[in-house]
């Protein structure tokens, strides 16, 4: 006879109908986990079987530990490729932790059930391409359909990830949890028990299920093995805690011989390592492991937790959050909201007010209808900002464990949300901060964003903190390199420098490597840098390689590191670049004179940052062949004269006399505004203050011919668009006085700047002839 399972049937003697139960529950629902507890307590099973990775059956006492403190979450990864992982998170209202803890507690049995993650794992590159494949191949008619048909999508993948949610939006609720309250635990006021709560969401759950995927099928075949495992063990109360799409499937068990054939279809399992977490509400709302994301984990765990009172208490943790930001609330405002949420709830047809009515008054009579501050509810309170703990000796990799002991080290431990740290290198603790932080961002576990520094000196360090759980896959990704993080830092950046294709990417290993401190890296990436430097023979990549060299030889000495050996480097890339530059700045179309352009400015600015008079000398005398040179780009020529009037190597009349030269009407009108788009970027104020190369700009735009002005207006946008919105008002306002004079910038019957007469005299002749206009005196009359 095959093995029934009964979907938590009536209670007789203390004993369920059958030697199996099952518990459907929502993942990560409050009202889930009262029940589930409240069904374990009337059911006193003698074994507990949690949807979960199997992987993880040994950790499964660590959920005991004083240390241990959710939200927490199961990480499996495969050994051979660390990217290949998966989550379960578990959340202190979570049934299955609820589960776990009454297991533990009760020193009952209790093992997962789920599909091992190493045949996922080991399935996962064919599955993915494969969905690539059918995605690719997919019809405009199917894409139509698509489209038409989303929400029966969507509606379609809750049911299979979150069944309750499904069953919720179909009875015209927003808030799954809302429904469970109301339709399961609230009913009859208490009449029925939580088992038979569980008997009529299986019911629910018969008729909400009506299609599975091939992974559902090995699951489910999964499933039933190890609870025919259980029964043959001699187990006699049986429950097992899965997700409720999955009771139907679970309800018969059957032969074992289909199961026994799906499962053999399984790819080979790859070899897996389990360990505990530390999570946060926020990443509940991801869809990983085994169950549907949660949109108000914090809004959950205060159902739970809440004794009594539940909207009160709420609202009374929204008034202590607006007064911590200095925003006013007071008691009346509090009992106006709490008055508001429970009439909705009354017109709504509910008997408590939930999530969306709450949400609602405190937006109303807390917000004045505003949402901005609303975004903070959401954010601290809805969500939450909650960072779950694990004990100390959970197994981790040596690369983790490193990090873990140089944080206590440091007193430098993550806490959730985004922070601030402002570290002062001079100190050796926030010294040493500072250098874990780079090292870890050298490893791709970017716990610390470098921002601008708002201390006076190079000595300060502004990082914007965010530590996300994920991190925990990427230190083991990162464990390849070396088990301390300072070990792996620098063969990483070993590594990195030798696969680098250009000049510049050794260099900014370079940079990397100073600002982390890694002297075991430097010494043989210093070397390879002399080496690749003295064959590359581009000046475009010795050009993007000079700012690292320059960043680092300018502020390396905050940190006390010999940068020696990179100045010779610099020194030889200025002196190349000086004498190649101008040659690489000819015969450039727009694209190509434009990131020229960039380079051209981050070399000035490196060049400046170096400090050294030789070395500016060299560029200078590069930056004035660009200028003079014959043919030249009209953007990067003007660009080269802008940068010789800033740094005051050539003066105001000289800049006068050559953009008379660039815009006069000999000069093709889009050529010559390139040739402005370059003297202009450095900014407004050239103009602003300079009303003879304002009067100038003033008569050619009014002088460029209509048929091509069209084509130039582009350019002027562009130029002028990067400009602050006062500095174009103030343009626009001295124009207006410079137009009326005859020649632009100079008083009327007033010789322009730079005119010879005399030698304007010796061509009149030859130009009256060639107009046929005769004689002067012929001309005058």
């Amino acid at each position: 006879m095959p093995e029934t399972a009964t979907p938590a049937g009536p209670v007789a003697g203390g004993e369920a109908a059958g030697p199996v139960t099952l518990l459907g529950i929502r993942h990560h629902g409050p009202g889930s986990a009262r029940a589930v507890a409240a069904a374990l307590a009337e059911l006193k099973p003698d074994a507990i079987l949690i949807e979960g990775p199997p992987e993880a059956d040994a950790l499964i006492p660590m959920a005991a530990h004083p240390s241990m403190r959710p939200p927490v979450a199961l990480l499996v990864y495969a050994d051979a490729d660390p990217s290949r992982a998966g989550f379960w998170p578990f959340a202190e209202f979570s049934p299955e932790w609820i589960a776990l803890r009454f297991g533990i507690d009760a020193d009952i049995p209790v093992r997962f059930i789920d599909l091992p993650s190493g045949h996922r794992f080991a399935a996962l590159p064919q599955d993915e391409d494969a969905e690539d494949r059918e995605q690719g191949t997919a019809s405009e008619d199917d894409q139509e359909e698509e489209r038409h048909g989303e929400e029966r999508h969507v509606l379609d993948s809750m049911r299979r990830t979150d069944p309750i949610a499904a069953l919720a939006t179909a009875a015209g609720y927003d808030d799954p949890e809302r429904w469970w309250e109301d339709v399961v635990e609230q009913r009859a006021n208490g009449t029925f028990s939580a088992l038979d709560s569980f008997a009529a969401i299986a019911d629910a759950m018969a008729a909400v299920r009506d299609q599975t995927r091939p992974e559902d099928e090995q699951r489910e075949a999964y499933m039933r093995q190890c609870v025919r495992e259980e029964i043959k063990a001699g187990r006699r109360r049986i429950a097992v805690i899965c997700g409720a799409f999955h009771v139907p499937a679970l309800a018969e068990l059957g032969p074992a011989a289909p199961d026994v054939k799906i499962l053999k279809e399984l790819p080979k399992k790859a070899k897996t390592t389990a360990t505990w977490v530390p999570w946060t509400h926020g990443r509940l709302s991801f869809r990983s492991g085994y169950g549907a994301g949660i949109e108000s984990p914090g809004w959950y765990h205060h159902l739970f937790t809440a004794p009594d009172l539940v909207v009160e208490r709420w609202l009374a943790r929204v008034a202590e959050l607006f007064r911590a930001e200095d925003l006013p609330v007071s008691s009346a405002h509090l009992i106006e909201a709490t008055r508001l949420a429970q009439t909705l709830a009354t017109l709504r047809g509910r008997t408590l007010a939930g999530l969306t009515e709450v949400t609602e008054a405190v937006q109303s009579v807390l917000c004045g209808g505003y949402d901005t501050q609303m975004a903070l509810v959401r954010d601290k309170l809805v969500i939450g900002e909650d960072l779950g703990e694990v004990p100390p000796d959970v197994p981790v990799v040596p690369l983790a464990a490193d990090l873990a002991k140089e944080q206590k080290r440091l007193r430098f431990q993550p806490k959730p949300g985004q922070t601030e740290a402002k570290l002062d290198l001079r100190e050796p603790n926030p010294g040493d901060k500072s250098r874990l932080l780079h090292r870890l961002n050298i490893l791709g576990i970017h716990w610390g964003t470098l921002g601008r520094s708002q201390g006076s000196g190079t000595f300060w360090e502004t990082w914007s903190l965010d530590w996300q759980p994920e991190f925990a896959v990427k230190l083991v990704e990162a464990a390849i390199w070396g088990t301390t993080v300072a070990t792996a830092a620098s063969a990483k950046s070993a590594d990195r420098a030798a696969d680098a294709e250009q000049l510049a990417g050794i260099t900014d290993v370079v940079e990397a490597c100073l600002l982390a401190d890694l002297p075991d890296a430097l010494d043989p990436i210093m070397t390879l840098l002399a080496d690749r430097a003295a064959l590359d023979t581009d000046v475009a990549h010795l050009a993007d390689a000079l700012p690292a060299l320059a960043r680092t030889l300018r502020y390396g000495d905050v940190r006390g590191t010999d940068t020696s050996s990179l100045r010779k480097v610099a020194d030889t890339l200025v002196v190349r670049i000086a004498l190649g530059f101008p040659p690489a700045c000819s015969g450039l179309d727009e694209d190509g004179a434009q990131k020229m352009r960039v380079r051209m400015d981050k070399t000035h600015q490196a060049v400046g940052l170096l400090d050294d008079a030789a070395a500016i000398q060299e560029w200078h005398r590069a930056l004035r062949l660009v200028a003079d040179r014959e043919g030249m780009t009209g953007l990067l020529a003007g660009r080269a004269l802008r940068l010789l009037y800033d740094a005051a190597k050539i003066d105001g009349d000289e800049l006068n006399r050559r953009m008379g030269l660039a815009l006069t009407p000999g000069v093709p009108p889009a050529e010559a505004a390139a040739w402005l788009d370059g003297v202009l970027s450095g900014g407004a104020m050239l103009l602003i203050h300079d009303p003879v190369l304002l009067g100038l700009l003033d008569r050619w735009i009014a002088g460029i011919p209509a048929d091509t002005f069209t084509d130039v207006l582009p350019l002027l946008r562009r130029t002028f668009s990067n400009f602050e919105g006062p500095e174009r008002r103030k343009i626009g306002e001295l124009a207006r006085t410079v137009g009326a004079a005859p020649v632009a910038g100079v008083a009327a019957g007033a010789e322009p700047p730079g005119f010879d007469r005399a030698r304007a005299d010796r061509a009149l002749p030859v130009v009256r002839m060639l107009l046929g206009l005769g004689t002067k005196g012929e001309t005058d009359a």
